[in-house]
Order: C-alpha cells, then sequence, then structure tokens
C-alpha cells in the first residue's frame, strides 16, 4: 500500500513525458469563466448567462447534468407558461429549444421540473391536432415519464394511434414505407432526446438506406420490377441524403465517434453515398476536436440555406430532416463554442441560432467573451446585430421581459463598442433607442428616458427627440418638448423620412393646440400634411399605408372627417396584404367612430376586420369599442360584438379579462384589480371612465379619462381617445383644408 502513491505517480509521469492520452472531448484552449451556479434553480433573469455557462460545460461531467437541469426546467416553465397565454407556436419553440440543448441519455424526469406535466399535455394535444405525428409521439412519450397513473393508459392509447397511423399512410411501396418511418423517427428524436428514440431513428434511417439500395442494385443488375414516380424518388432520396442524416443523429447528440462508425458500416454497402468530404470531417474530428474542425462539421451538416427559398437543383433534398440538420449543426457549433469561447466564429454561429431556435435572450451572453478578445469592429457590429435580431424576436412574441433580458445580457458588447468608439451597424445608441421605445410601450416611462437619454448622447436623431418630447409633454415640461421637436426637425433622419416628419409636426401641433393657439397649431399640420401628400405618389404599398394613416390623423385635426375616412380607405387597400398594417389601420376606423360616437361607422370597421381576418386581440378591441357604443345608445338590434366578445371572454389572457368585460360578465372595477402592468392599469382605468359614461355619469367619466391622460400609458390608443374625448371641440384646428392635391 505504501507503493501506490508512488507507482501512480511515476505512471502520470510515464504517461504525460508520453505525449499523455487525448480528452475524447477535447481539451478548451480558453476555459469560459463561469458566472451562474450549477446547482441551484434557474430564475428568469438568470437564463440568458446560465445557458451560456451551460454550453461551456463539459459533456457528461455533472457540472453539465446540474446546469441541464436548471436550463431544461426553466424552459419547461415558459412552455407551460405560453401555452397557458395561448401563444402556442412560441410554446412549441421553448420546448424544442429545451430539448435541443439536451443529449441521448442526459435527460431525466427530475430535469423536466415542476410544471413539465401541464407544458407536455399542452404540447402533445398541440402537435396531435396539427398531425405533426413524429413530434406528437415524442411529446406523448415525455408526457408519459411525468404523467399521474391514472392518465398513462389514454398517453398509450394515444401512441398506439399515432404509430397505427403512420404506419397505415406511409405509401404503398416498401421505400415509402421506410421513408415515413425514417422520418417519424427522426422527428420523434429531435424533440424526445432518449437513448430509444436515438436507436429507433438509427434503425429506421439504416433500413430507408438499405431498402433503396437493393432498388439500386436490382435496377444494375436489370432486376428491378417496376416501380412508382413517388417510391423512385424516395429511394433518391434516401441514396442522396441518408448517411448524411444517420451522422446528425449521432452529431444531433455530440457524438463524432458513432457518427463515424455508422458512417464507415453505410460506406461498405454502398461507397457512392458517403461524401468524402463528411468522411474526412468526422474523423479529422474524432483524432483531435478542437474549435476549427468542429466548426468544418457544423457548416459541413447544415442545410444548404437551410432549405429556405427555390432549391438548386445540385443540392440534396433533405425534406423533413432539414431540423435534424440544423440541430447537429448547432451541436456541433457549440462543441466549437466550449473548446475556445474567444473564437469569434463559433459563437457568432452559436448566437445566431440561438435566435432562430428562440432563445436569443442568451445570444449576446454567448459573443461576450470573443467580443473582448477580438475587439474586432466588425465582430462588435455583429454583436449588435445578434442583440438587435434577439430583441426583435422576442416583440414578435410579445414579451417584453425576454426584450430585456437580451438588451442586459448585450451590456458589455454595448460598453465594448462606447470604448472603441467605432462606427458599426448597428449603432449602440439605435439598441438604446429600440429599447427606450420598448419601455415607452410598456409604460415605464422613466426606463424609458434612460434609454432614450443614453442613445440621444451617442447619436442625434430625430425619432429619439420625438420619443423624448413625448416624455417631457407628459410631464409637464411644455417648452423643453417644443424645443426637443424643433430640434428634429433639424436632424436628418426626419429630413430623409417624411411620416417621421410629419409625426414631429403632429405632436408640435397638438402642443400649440393644448396651450390654446389655435393659430400657431396649424402652421406644422399644414407642412405635414404638404410633405405626406407629396410622399404618398412614390412610396410602396407598406410605406403608402403609413402615409395614408398619418393623412388620416392631420385631416382629423382640420376637422375634415370625410376626407380623412377617405384616406384610410387608401390605407386599408395599400394594406391588404400586410395583416398588421391592416389592423392599425381599422383600428383607427373603429375608434375614431367610437370617439365621435358614431355606431354605424364602428360596425362597419367592425365588420372589416373580420373580413381581413384579423388576430383575436384586434377584433376584441374593436368589439369592445362597438359594444360600449350599443350600450351607450342603447342599441341591441346586432349581437356581432357582443358574440365575439363572449367567444373571447375565457382566454386567460389579459384580453379575456377585456372581453369579459365588454360581455358584462365583469365589471370595470374587477378589470381594474385583474390589471397588473402599468399599461393594463392604463387600459382599465379608461374603461371604468366609460362605464361611467355609459351610465350617465359624465362628471365620474371626465375624472375617470383625466386619470387616464395622466397615466403611463402615453403610447396605448386609450390614452388618446381619452386625450380626444376630454378635449372635445377643441380637439381640432378647424379652417379650410390646404389645397395639396389629395384624391
Amino acid at each position: 500500500m505504501r507503493l501506490a502513491l508512488p507507482i501512480a505517480l511515476a505512471l502520470s509521469i510515464a504517461a504525460a513525458a508520453c505525449g499523455g492520452t487525448r480528452p475524447r472531448y477535447g481539451q478548451p484552449v480558453h476555459h469560459a469563466e463561469r458566472v451562474t451556479r450549477a446547482d441551484v434553480a434557474v430564475s428568469e433573469e438568470q437564463f440568458p448567462l446560465a445557458l451560456r455557462d451551460l454550453l461551456a460545460s463539459e459533456p457528461q461531467s455533472r457540472e453539465r447534468q446540474q446546469r441541464l437541469a436548471g436550463v431544461v426546467a426553466r424552459q419547461m416553465t415558459r412552455v407551460s407558461e405560453r401555452f397557458l397565454a395561448k401563444n402556442r407556436d412560441n410554446a412549441l419553440a421553448s420546448l424544442a429549444g429545451a430539448m435541443y440543448l439536451v443529449r441521448a441519455g442526459e435527460l431525466t424526469n427530475e430535469m423536466l421540473g415542476p410544471n413539465a406535466h401541464t407544458a407536455l399535455k399542452a404540447a402533445s394535444e398541440e402537435l396531435a391536432k396539427r398531425g405533426d405525428d413524429g413530434r406528437a409521439r415524442a411529446a406523448y412519450e415525455l408526457l408519459l415519464r411525468v404523467a399521474p397513473p391514472q392518465e398513462k393508459a389514454d398517453i398509450k392509447g394515444h401512441l398506439d394511434a399515432i404509430a397505427a397511423w403512420t404506419r397505415d399512410t406511409g405509401g404503398t411501396g416498401p421505400v415509402q414505407t421506410a421513408g415515413a418511418l425514417e422520418s417519424a423517427a427522426v422527428m420523434r428524436y429531435l424533440l424526445e432526446p432518449s437513448v430509444e428514440a436515438r436507436d429507433e431513428a438509427i434503425a429506421r434511417t439504416l433500413d430507408f438506406i438499405d431498402k433503396a439500395v437493393l432498388v439500386k442494385q436490382q435496377r444494375r443488375n436489370r432486376q428491378a420490377p417496376p416501380i412508382s414516380r413517388e417510391e423512385g424518388m424516395e429511394a433518391v432520396r434516401a441514396l442522396e441524403t441518408g448517411t448524411t442524416v444517420l451522422v446528425a443523429i449521432h452529431l444531433r447528440s455530440g457524438d463524432p465517434h458513432g457518427a463515424l462508425a455508422a458512417l464507415e458500416k453505410a460506406n461498405g454497402k454502398d461507397p457512392q453515398m458517403t461524401r468524402p468530404e463528411l468522411m474526412g470531417a468526422l474523423k479529422a474530428v474524432v483524432d483531435r476536436p478542437d474549435t476549427d474542425r468542429w466548426l468544418d462539421l457544423a457548416r459541413m451538416v447544415r442545410p444548404p440555406r437551410d432549405q429556405r427559398g427555390p432549391r438548386d437543383p445540385e443540392e440534396e433534398d433533405f425534406g423533413k430532416d432539414v431540423d435534424l440538420l440544423r440541430v447537429a449543426s448547432f451541436v456541433s457549433a457549440c462543441e466549437a463554442y466550449r473548446l475556445d469561447a474567444t473564437s469569434a466564429d463559433a459563437s457568432g454561429f452559436v448566437a445566431a441560432m440561438l435566435v432562430d431556435l428562440g432563445m436569443g435572450e442568451a445570444a449576446p451572453a454567448v459573443l461576450v467573451d470573443a467580443v473582448k478578445e477580438t475587439k474586432d469592429p466588425r465582430f462588435l457590429g455583429y454583436g449588435l446585430a445578434v442583440t438587435r435580431a434577439g430583441i426583435e424576436r422576442a416583440l414578435e412574441t410579445d414579451e417584453a421581459g425576454a426584450a430585456r433580458r437580451t438588451f442586459k445580457s448585450a451590456e458589455p458588447i454595448l460598453a465594448a463598442a462606447d470604448a472603441q468608439k467605432a462606427r458599426v451597424q448597428p449603432s449602440p445608441a439605435r439598441l438604446y433607442a429600440l429599447m427606450g421605445e420598448i419601455e415607452i410601450r410598456e409604460g415605464r416611462l422613466d426606463d424609458a428616458r434612460k434609454l432614450l437619454d443614453a442613445s440621444m448622447e451617442r447619436e442625434r436623431s430625430g425619432a429619439v427627440a420625438l420619443n423624448l418630447a413625448r416624455l417631457d409633454w407628459h410631464g409637464g415640461k411644455t417648452k423643453e418638448a417644443l424645443d426637443r421637436l424643433a430640434g428634429a426637425l433639424q436632424t436628418d433622419d426626419v429630413a430623409k423620412d417624411p411620416a417621421l416628419r410629419a409625426e414631429v409636426h403632429l405632436v408640435t401641433s397638438d402642443i400649440q393646440r393644448a396651450q390654446g393657439d389655435a393659430n400657431a397649431a396649424r402652421k406644422p399640420l399644414e407642412g405635414a400634411l404638404r410633405d405626406l401628400a407629396k410622399a404618398r405618389g412614390t412610396a410602396e404599398a407598406e410605406d403608402r399605408a403609413r402615409i395614408e394613416i398619418l393623412i388620416a390623423r392631420v385631416l382629423d385635426r382640420f376637422g375634415a372627417n370625410k376626407s380623412a375616412d377617405k384616406a384610410l380607405a387608401r390605407a386599408l387597400e395599400a394594406a391588404t396584404r400586410d395583416k398588421r398594417t391592416a389592423a392599425v389601420t381599422i383600428g383607427q376606423i373603429v375608434g375614431r367612430a367610437f370617439v365621435r360616437g358614431d355606431l354605424e361607422a364602428a360596425r362597419d370597421g367592425l365588420a372589416r376586420a373580420q373580413a381581413q381576418e384579423l388576430g383575436r386581440d384586434d377584433i376584441v378591441y374593436d368589439a369592445l369599442w362597438v359594444r360600449l357604443l350599443e350600450r351607450q345608445q342603447r342599441k341591441a338590434d346586432d349581437p356581432t360584438a357582443e358574440k365575439i366578445l363572449l367567444g373571447a371572454s375565457d382566454d386567460p389572457r389579459w384580453i379575456g379579462k377585456i372581453a369579459a368585460f365588454g360581455a358584462g360578465k365583469i365589471k370595470a372595477a374587477d378589470l381594474v384589480a385583474a390589471a397588473q402592468t402599468p399599461t393594463q392599469k392604463t387600459e382599465a382605468l379608461f374603461y371604468a371612465a366609460m362605464e361611467r359614461k355609459v351610465s350617465g355619469d359624465a362628471k365620474g367619466a371626465d375624472d375617470g379619462l383625466k386619470q387616464v391622460v395622466s397615466s403611463p400609458g402615453l403610447d396605448l390608443v386609450e390614452f388618446s381617445f381619452a386625450r380626444d374625448m376630454l378635449d372635445g371641440a377643441r380637439a381640432h384646428v378647424g379652417g379650410p383644408v390646404p389645397e395639396v392635391g389629395l384624391p
């Protein structure tokens, strides 16, 4: 026993002298410093850095398993919350993002977290409803892990039904059937990172390849029976893409050794199927795993242009297997990043895919080490562009919190850009401005001002000055607001954009009108109308809709309601292919009618919203304004608005509370009590004032509207409604409309 230590020491010295053995997973050249604990639950605020630390941890290590548990559990909570909020697409994206981080054999029931049952039940039902059999099976298999005993028989029934359906609809020929089973197994493995799912995907892919090779051999020997076109196309798919898919199945779990063994086995059956460059890249990674070699492999398995747009006839058609290749490419890039977090190529690859996979808030955090190391202005610009993409992705899903987390994780990149004083696009000022606009929208005006001030310190912008002027006016600083607006007219962005210039003129006019100077208020309106009339003839459809909406707003200020109606009709015509712009236009049509008390016009606008098949939120607000007018005017001859509101009143989101109020299922006091965010509170105050107005309490309604215009929700249409209602006839400057050649 006394000799054990010296012998061990001697052996280690001998191994070192001989060069030692290479670590199976490679030796990182840069150890990314961890900033989160591995053994604690991950909060929303910690998620970006926790995910970054997970990507830096070694495969099969205890650290990775602990970090994986925290990150996956947080993602599963998001899946549950997003399904509850009826945000189904984003919920499914969150589930996929969580599972793509997990490799075969790593998943445990505990890792799925306390909200797994709710999340997976909703996901399995949604995927089954969509007919996505492979992913539905995966979700049901995951659900089976965490479901209570009384639910398991029903889940197994769903799994049996999916298996039967996949079998029965796989096509008439043996290759088609094998191809359908291969696709379903691959789809399952994407969302269910179990050893069983991986092995099934491998077996189904090998069977698919074998059947295609048999067809090829029979045709070569002139022994092939006639086959259908569909059977032939599937055989071609197997021969062209089968071995790459086989490699991707292994790489999806970061296993280049398994991928190489599978490729060599397939190569023995038909060497023509194997891409020599792919074989070489795999051998290189197995021989010495490093960042450059993993990156070569990631690029090699990434599908061409992600198979978007027209396909080059010379490129392979991976069909439904494209998602597998994307994930295999992502995992390979993650290994490259783990081995060197300062690599611009590796971190840039991973960050871009995190945005694409719905985890963009962590993308800037992944780039930080490389930004500090490279000090290259081009990479700085790339980091800021990725940050902007992550923020915009969060806005698409209406998640301001995710946008904030993305921005916060980019703080080191913003600081580096400031320190270098490099001219990059997008500039740091643009990102500060973007977040400032978001915070105005969210009613967090103090945060918005800080961000907008930070933007102006870095870059002079008329758009930012306009937003700061709005904040000044709201805060009672009228002179400062007018000074800012005058300065905005001298900026380059306002000079180049007639629509932005019109916005500046409109706010200037509104402030002057509020001061009681109608004559002064006319001049900026006249300038805005002339600019917009010139611009409308040259603008593209989307810009033309925006310009026509602004023309309508200017005409409304002159009191020219009929001309404004025509402008909105032109805007709607220009927005036929853009639902978001159509929703804004119709919202203005119904909203104007609501403020004027024109029930017929409001109902007409609601009918347009239904015809355009706008989203539930837009239609509910339009229906609410119609219903309030009906109640105020004691009209009950058209049930359309009430039916819309009743149909949405069980929605668990805020829009459900709005609908329930409109349908008479809850009182205004209940709506006020349910409001949680600053903007929700502003909306609730407005509709409480409208309830008083409907009941005949004019003074109470006006008092409520005054509360609304002093609230932080100044970006809401309800805020504008309240101001116009309080102003009454003073909302118009009157007088003749300048002749500018409008239709």
